[in-house]
């Protein structure tokens, strides 16, 4: 029998996400007109915030400034929730498959 002694893999805690926060967005429709990415319009909530500003989660909503239309945000932490909504950090999706590249330094979550 092997013994697994390696020790578990640690994740680092990325920066949350907040209204107003810039996503990218990689979808291009016919035309072809890019939809390039934008800030978060709507976070999903409003109770928790951070410096006054609401916290993104899932369900919210981001802009996508080149058609310019709305874009989901969509997969959030799976760890910390607010409301049983996933909070939003750098690197997590959108539905038309863009990242959130915008968050607090200061403020981190799993």
């Amino acid at each position: 029998m092997q013994v697994n002694t390696a020790a578990p893999v640690k994740l680092m805690p990325k920066p949350v996400s907040l209204l107003g926060h810039a996503h990218v967005c990689p979808k291009i429709d016919p035309g072809p007109k890019p939809h390039i990415g934008g800030p978060v319009t709507d976070a999903g909530q409003s109770l928790v915030r951070f410096n006054g500003i609401p916290v993104a989660v899932e369900g919210g909503t981001c802009l996508c400034t080149g058609l310019p239309g709305p874009d989901g945000l969509s997969r959030g932490s799976s760890l910390v929730r607010i409301n049983g909504k996933a909070v939003m950090r750098i690197g997590d999706s959108t539905a038309h498959g863009g990242k959130m590249v915008v968050g607090v330094p200061t403020l981190r979550s799993d």
